[in-house]
């Protein structure tokens, strides 16, 4: 029995310290969140952090219930951050300011789930079942943050200057903006996108401006599949026309998310 307590007093110490760098190393991440917001997910991020500073001032008072709200916020952070973790180990892997305030509180968060889970089920008889499961989730959280890149779409706003030669061939020249350097240029045929263009577009001196083109970029994991024209400002292009890497000649490195 003496031996028992003693292992769930040093699995109590191991989860009040990771959720103590847990919330240290997420503060800043908070912060940003505060002052620009996350889209929809805003509120529900700015209530988890208090909440998860709760379930850890509850850990250490040796209230039960902290676990539950520790091992229900850090499975929610895990679920909720792995978009962006999944993005940042493909494309900015090397970034070490985002190591710090991203991924490595991602990873307390995926550790807070097995331990918390193993405290909470320590006396059950299907403790064992109960360890390997909390386990298999949170590697299977952190897995699927990267197999959640190997077919991804991701919309882009961009710019197009497009030319149409007297036969009705269409060339299009993309940038980031209009007076970016960096370009690449697709063609086409299809005499409903010259009609569109013409429509939407702005002509000048020869061209047709495209302001504030929509398009869909295809990666499988950090390598461009596809770019597929989806708007033209607010409307929506039929059909919509699809190049392969094959198709696009010129600079794509700016494509990346």
């Amino acid at each position: 029995m003496d031996e028992q307590n003693k292992k769930l007093s040093k699995l109590r110490l191991t989860i009040i310290l990771t959720s103590i760098v847990g919330l240290l190393s997420f503060f800043s991440m908070t912060v940003t969140t505060f002052a620009w917001g996350v889209g929809d997910t805003t509120l529900l991020y700015l209530l988890l952090y208090p909440t998860f500073l709760l379930s850890t001032i509850l850990i250490i008072a040796k209230v039960r219930v902290g676990y539950f709200l520790t091992l229900s916020t850090a499975l929610t952070y895990s679920i909720l951050l792995t978009s962006e973790v999944g993005k940042y180990l493909i494309f900015n892997f090397h970034n070490d300011v985002l190591f710090w305030v991203l991924l490595f509180p991602y990873l307390t968060f995926l550790a807070l789930i097995p331990l918390t889970a193993i405290y909470l089920t320590d006396n059950n008889k299907f403790v064992k079942t109960f360890k390997l499961t909390s386990i298999l989730l949170a590697v299977g959280i952190f897995v699927s943050s990267i197999a959640d890149r190997f077919n991804k779409d991701y919309a882009d706003n961009i710019f197009i200057d497009a030319e149409i030669s007297e036969q009705g061939h269409i060339t299009l020249n993309f940038k980031p903006s209009f007076a970016d350097y960096r370009t690449f240029i697709v063609t086409t045929d299809l005499k409903e996108i010259e009609e569109q263009i013409k429509k939407y577009g702005e002509f000048y001196q020869g061209s047709y401006f495209l302001q504030n083109t929509k398009i869909k970029k295809n990666f499988r994991f950090s390598k461009l599949q596809s770019i597929t024209l989806t708007k033209i400002g607010d409307n929506i292009i039929s059909p919509q026309l699809t190049w392969t890497t094959k198709e696009i000649k010129g600079d794509v490195d700016f494509l990346q998310p």
